[in-house]
């Protein structure tokens, strides 16, 4: 069974796993990728950071467990949390179900512009998402058949946003 990752063309990227939004001047929201929470599977929980406090760029602010693993995220930019998606205390699986709408994490005032250009677009992030895929053995527990698969791996991505 081949499974589609959305890397969605309008967010900028700090890894595969985390995504940068800009959704009004200066204010960025943030949250994990499809990819991301496949990788983790049936999340459980979630850790958020306080708001208002102002966290340096690649400082640990989120916590993520999953009935398989658990992720920590840096921050992809610098600056000021002004709001966290606090329903994801109490329904953590929304990261799962909607990672790019509902799943958002949290939303940051950017403390440097600078710190944008570090951020991969969707292009780069796939040429990434490749290279991570090609050394990782993803199996899809859904299908024992390989038929219609990429012969590498297994995975597409898809830039299709109309389903975020």
């Amino acid at each position: 069974m081949k499974r589609q990752f959305k890397f969605p063309e309008n967010c900028l990227y700090y890894s595969t796993s985390v995504w940068v939004e800009d959704i009004d001047r200066g204010v960025y929201r943030i949250g994990i990728t499809d990819f991301g929470q496949y990788v983790l599977d049936d999340i459980i929980s979630i850790t958020l950071p306080e708001t208002g406090i102002f966290v340096d760029k690649d400082e640990e602010i989120i916590s993520i467990d999953s009935i398989e693993d658990g992720l920590v995220i840096k921050a992809p930019i610098s600056g000021k949390i002004t709001e966290i998606n606090d329903i994801l205390r109490q329904s953590p699986e929304l990261l799962n179900e909607s990672p790019y709408k509902e799943g958002w994490v949290v939303e940051m005032e950017i403390g440097s512009d600078d710190d944008l250009d570090q951020l991969m677009d969707s292009n780069e992030i796939l040429d990434v998402f490749h290279e991570e895929i090609e050394d990782e053995d993803f199996d899809d527990d859904d299908s024992e058949e390989s038929e219609g698969l990429d012969e590498e791996s297994g995975y597409e991505y898809s830039d299709n946003i109309s389903e975020y």
